[in-house]
């Protein structure tokens, strides 16, 4: 048993006693009937391939008296040291280092036994901290401090001596990352480079479950612009929260979007009108495309479930109950217009509040009568027309 095995142990026990003592989980069918796999378990799952490979490991890793005393099994012999590497490596960035064992081989007596190299591939799992294993700042020890060589026996030449903002000079390791999606895959940057620079492993004996599908996505995954759209609402839930001389307190403000929760592969992104393709109404609530001009772009709605107090007041009639809505969303555009200079259109059915190229399209919620009580939260609906 290896001390990964162990602290794997440690891990399922801790988290076996959490689903036994929560009164709410099946725990004898989610920890004893339920089967789970490394991938269904662990957020990033890698395979060595060409386990041949480690040969070279344990000549380059001096592991020569190790591998006598494992019979000449190189893979058994190059593991716990290519798996303390991987440790020293991604430091905080996991929570948990992980592999699978292999198997003894059986064969017939009467042949030769089979070969270490026809060994099935070795998978290892991370369990990753989500607060910094997307960072692109590898920080390491002041160049004067003893450690500082042992940072740079490790990283080889990418440890860079650089000066930070606080006025210390410190060993790091800069990787590159624009985006979210290119982020995700710093951990995989971080195996290759260590298992090709102390184990002579080479990338191409390493494959990574994840990231097959990102070259098929244009541009961008879109986790930047489901960012945008959360602190968009988040905005307007403060705003909302902070409304005075409402008839009603509210007591919940949720989302109920895919873009919310960071599941919409193309969420809706922040667009600018074009006034010129665009005739305004009298009223000036609204804007009719002009005859010679095509359609506007359209931004799919994002919803946000806001709940209001009960009051033993209401009227018992669905239609009398609309006609109190609708005088909650008057009184809602005034409101918001007045308290945070909002530009609001207030119907029957629904409020539209145009925020910073996202507009908010509000439905009111009364808890005493199901079937109304929501609000909801739209962004523009209308843009600079596509040519």
């Amino acid at each position: 048993m290896t001390v990964f095995t162990y602290k794997r142990i440690q891990h399922e026990a801790s988290l076996s006693l959490t689903f036994w003592d929560d009164p709410t989980v099946d725990g004898f069918q989610a920890l004893l009937m339920t089967p789970k796999s490394m991938l269904r378990t662990y957020d990033n799952v890698f395979k060595l391939v060409n386990l041949v490979k480690l040969q070279t490991s344990c000549k380059k890793l001096l592991l020569l008296n190790e591998l006598m005393d494992h019979s000449g099994n190189y893979v058994l012999t190059a593991l716990p040291f290519v798996l303390s590497l991987l440790q020293r490596g991604l430091g905080e960035r996991i929570h948990l280092l992980v592999h699978s064992l292999p198997q003894d081989p059986e064969w017939p007596v009467d042949s030769a036994p089979p070969k270490h190299k026809d060994q099935p591939p070795l998978s290892i799992g991370l369990l990753l901290n989500l607060e910094h294993a997307l960072s692109v700042l590898e920080r390491g020890p002041p160049a004067d401090n003893p450690k500082a060589a042992e940072f740079r026996q490790l990283w080889g030449s990418l440890s860079q001596l650089r000066r930070f903002q606080d006025g210390a000079i410190t060993e790091a390791v800069l990787w590159s990352g624009n985006s979210i999606s290119h982020r995700r895959f710093i951990v995989l940057k971080i195996i290759n480079h260590l298992l090709e620079l102390h184990a002579d492993i080479p990338k191409s004996c390493i494959i990574v479950a994840g990231g097959q599908l990102d070259d098929v996505i244009n541009h961008t995954t879109g986790e930047e612009e489901s960012l945008e759209v959360v602190q968009s609402y988040d905005d307007l839930s403060r705003k909302l929260w902070q409304l005075k001389d409402l008839p009603l307190s509210i007591t919940s403000v949720q989302g109920a979007h895919q873009a919310l929760r960071y599941t919409q592969v193309f969420p809706p992104v922040p667009v600018r009108l074009d006034y010129s393709f665009f005739e305004k109404k009298k009223n000036r609530l609204g804007l009719v495309p002009k005859e010679n001009n095509p359609c506007p772009c359209y931004i799919a709605p994002i919803k946000v479930i806001v709940h209001m107090e009960g009051s033993g007041k209401w009227p018992s009639e669905p239609m009398a109950i609309r006609h109190v809505k609708a005088a909650f969303h008057i009184c809602l555009r005034e409101l918001l217009c007045n308290q945070h200079n909002y530009r609001c259109h207030a119907t029957p059915g629904y409020l539209d509040v145009w925020k910073v190229a996202l507009t908010p399209h509000l439905f009111t919620a009364l808890l005493r009568w199901a079937s109304f009580a929501s609000f909801t939260c739209f962004p523009l609906l209308t843009g600079k027309t596509i040519p």
